[in-house]
Order: C-alpha cells, then sequence, then structure tokens
C-alpha cells in the first residue's frame, strides 16, 4: 500500500509535469508543481514536501544540479529524476549523485507509483 505523501514536481515541460502530477494525485498524493528549478529551490523549505521528482534536461540548473541542492539544504529529502535518456551513464551519475532512483521516459503511471512507494 503506497502511502500518501506530498511530492514537489519538477519538470520545464508543462505537459509532462501536468501528466506526472496527475498520475500521482489519481494514486492520492498532494503535489506542487515546479516550472523551473529556481521554483522549485524556493518551495523547498515546506515542511510538507516529503519527496522531489525532477526532470534532469531543464534550462538554467540541471536537475543533477538540483539534486546537489536539495542536498545541501534537506540532505535526507529522498529525489528522483526523470529522463528521456535513460542510459546507464545517468543511472549510475543519479545514484553516484544521491538520487533515490531514475526513471526513464516514456513512463507509465504505475512506474511512477512503483518508484514512489520504494523510496
Amino acid at each position: 500500500m503506497i502511502r500518501p505523501t506530498t511530492i514537489l514536481v519538477i519538470d520545464d515541460e508543462d505537459i509532462v509535469r501536468s501528466l506526472i502530477c496527475e498520475m500521482l494525485e489519481l494514486a492520492g498524493h498532494s503535489v506542487i508543481p515546479a516550472e523551473t528549478p529556481r521554483r522549485a529551490l524556493e518551495l523547498l523549505p515546506d515542511p510538507r514536501i516529503r519527496l522531489v521528482i525532477s526532470d534532469i534536461v531543464m534550462p538554467g540548473l540541471t536537475g543533477f544540479e538540483l539534486l546537489e541542492e536539495v542536498r545541501g539544504q534537506r540532505p535526507s529529502l529522498p529525489v528522483l529524476l526523470v529522463t528521456g535518456a535513460g542510459t546507464e551513464e545517468n543511472l549510475s551519475q543519479a545514484l553516484a549523485r544521491g538520487a533515490a532512483g531514475l526513471i526513464p521516459k516514456p513512463f507509465t503511471q504505475r512506474e511512477i507509483v512503483d518508484a514512489v512507494d520504494a523510496v
């Protein structure tokens, strides 16, 4: 059984961000969307946030750079990274930098929910 939680979702593509948010809400989670990594960093102090899901490739800060910022501000907050380039290199880099996991695009609702449940 998935425990409902509040999740910060960051993706610069409106359609992808909306899709992830909708999938998580259908699974019973609360979501806080952010269109940019900078906006996500403004929202990060919110104590309700228990998980971050972020795209890797975004203008400004990358998902990897955002992950490092999250580590600095809230070291125990898990971060799942989403990428269209689900290569072994990206996976190993994500895990080496402290990500809780990597979700390759395209993804299904089950894959998103399973990744959240595994954190």
